[in-house]
């Protein structure tokens, strides 16, 4: 086995590729095993695939240094790791600069995700190619320079602050609500809708931020990713964990997308105002605005979000709560980043720093990732599995679809492993062991990392596409002794069956 990749970007995507195959294939002989009752066949497969992914291991860490000596020799880091994305198609600013990691790094995932490019192909196969220009000729009125020279003003600057390739047109439709928007564009257009209430009551500098904002949409190609249709048309199709990643990578698209804004409106007191209206509905004076007493709401938030009540359905919303993006712009404004697009600007910290702390802020709302590399990690994936494996057999049946659930939530060597010596176990010594790793658990699990625990072993609960009550019963049982709420299984059950 050798890998011939040029960067460590692709090397790690085509490392993964090829260990996502070695499980497929290890999962399928399992199957087969289980079926027939071949023990020594499982324990085959096993072998070989622990085999598979330390030769995987090898030649990964051997290209790994290869690249890492090709640098050495003089080739630019930057050129090495971080290969282009987004390109200069809409605009000639660096947007693989200018965009949000988070965002950036979900739409890779999805451009390697088979099923979610599966589920692309049928929107487009089964519905006719959207008009925007036609629609919103039809459906809102259009604002000219004459009938609206500032708006166009504020467009002209958005255009050269961006390098925009595209002209801009302008929408407007009746409704006091303030809402902004972006339609998929043409070449050679991209469009714009304002609603009345939004276009009267903004300062220009507002204006431009949020103009701004709905650029970078359209910048980042956000509109790639439908992800309501894409939920909708791939109901039978994608696990309930691909409804939480798109709709966290939507709330990371905010992100992308204000700093945009900001680059426009180059005023981080009007983006705050912007903010300010959008969340309160107030326009007037009757309210002091004060930036940072506004911002000091994210404080009080994040512990609000960091509790034991956690609700489940923040993972399921499309936007980040306006303490989160306020903060996470805040960040930008002083980063060493915003300054190569504003150079006047001070640049107080790095690009690293300012990354890391935005993806700590935005994992309030997202679904936390239990690190595999840490001391714990052993005793969570193995209650992970046989929390799993109790749910998959609450109703008596272990699905196939179960088991690919189970499969997904653990470590492919884990999965392995555990598949070996499970079988050999009773109902009581199953249960006897989760309670002895809940316990030891409970002392190192923060709250957040116990929720999520719980969030992925429901996928199990309806991977046959039907949660049985004895499934239901388990998963309380199992937030029982995590010291979990409950309601948290009604709650987190409810939210992702109605996803829409």
């Amino acid at each position: 086995m050798k890998y011939q990749e040029a960067t460590l970007e692709d090397l790690q995507t085509a490392h993964q590729a090829a260990l996502s195959k070695a499980q497929e294939e290890m999962i399928k002989t399992v199957e087969d095993a289980q079926a027939a009752g071949d023990i020594s066949q499982i324990q085959g497969a096993s072998v070989k695939f622990q085999e598979v992914t330390t030769q995987l291991a090898e030649a990964y860490n051997t290209r790994m240094e290869e690249i890492r000596m090709m640098n050495q020799d003089g080739t630019n880091d930057s050129e090495i790791t971080e290969a282009p994305v987004y390109g200069n198609k809409r605009s000639d600013i660096d947007l693989d600069m200018l965009v949000y990691d988070g965002d950036r790094d979900y739409v890779l995932e999805f451009d390697e995700d088979q099923q979610v490019q599966k589920v692309l192909i049928q929107i487009k196969e089964n519905n006719p190619v959207f008009q925007s220009r036609r629609h919103l000729l039809k459906s809102s009125l259009r604002l000219t320079p004459t009938l609206a020279p500032v708006l166009h003003e504020i467009g002209e600057h958005c255009k050269e602050v961006l390098k925009l390739k595209s002209k801009i047109e302008f929408f407007v439709y009746q409704s006091d609500q303030f809402n902004a928007s972006c339609y998929p564009p043409d070449d050679d257009k991209l469009y714009i809708i304002l609603s009345s209430g939004i276009l009267e009551r903004f300062e220009k500098k507002e204006l431009a931020f949020v103009i701004g904002h709905e650029i970078g949409h359209v910048l980042f190609e956000h509109f790639k990713y439908p992800v309501k249709y894409i939920l909708d048309e791939g109901r039978n199709d994608l696990a309930p964990i691909h409804a939480m990643k798109l709709y966290a990578w939507n709330r990371n698209a905010e992100i992308s997308a204000d700093r945009a804004g900001l680059l426009c409106c180059q005023d981080f007191e009007a983006a705050g105002r912007t903010f300010f209206k959008l969340s309160s509905g107030v326009t007037t004076d009757s309210l002091a605005f004060q930036l940072n007493e506004y911002i000091q709401q994210f404080v009080d938030l994040e512990q609000v979000l960091n509790d034991s009540g956690h609700d489940p359905s923040d993972w399921y919303t499309t936007h980040p709560f306006s303490p989160l993006r306020i903060k996470a712009l805040e960040l930008f404004n002083k980063s060493e980043t915003y300054k190569l697009f504003k150079p006047d600007v001070t640049g107080e910290i790095t690009e690293e720093e300012m990354e890391a702390e935005i993806k700590r802020i935005m994992s309030l709302m997202e679904p936390e990732d239990l690190e595999s590399g840490s001391e714990h990690s052993a005793k969570i994936q193995r209650f992970m599995f046989l929390a799993g494996y109790m749910i998959s057999r609450a109703d008596g049946t272990v699905d196939d679809s179960e088991i690919h659930a189970l499969s997904s939530i653990v470590a492919p060597e884990v999965f392995a492993e555990c598949m070996l010596t499970v079988k050999g176990l009773s109902e009581n010594e199953i249960i006897a062991e989760l309670q002895e790793l809940a316990k030891d658990l409970d002392l190192v699990l923060s709250v957040m990392q116990k929720l999520n625990i719980l969030r992925d072993l429901s996928i199990i609960s309806y991977a046959d596409g039907e949660i049985d009550n004895a499934e239901v019963g388990t998963l309380y049982n199992l937030a029982r002794i995590l010291y979990v709420n409950t309601e948290f299984i009604d709650r987190i059950l409810s939210d992702a069956q109605k996803v829409d």
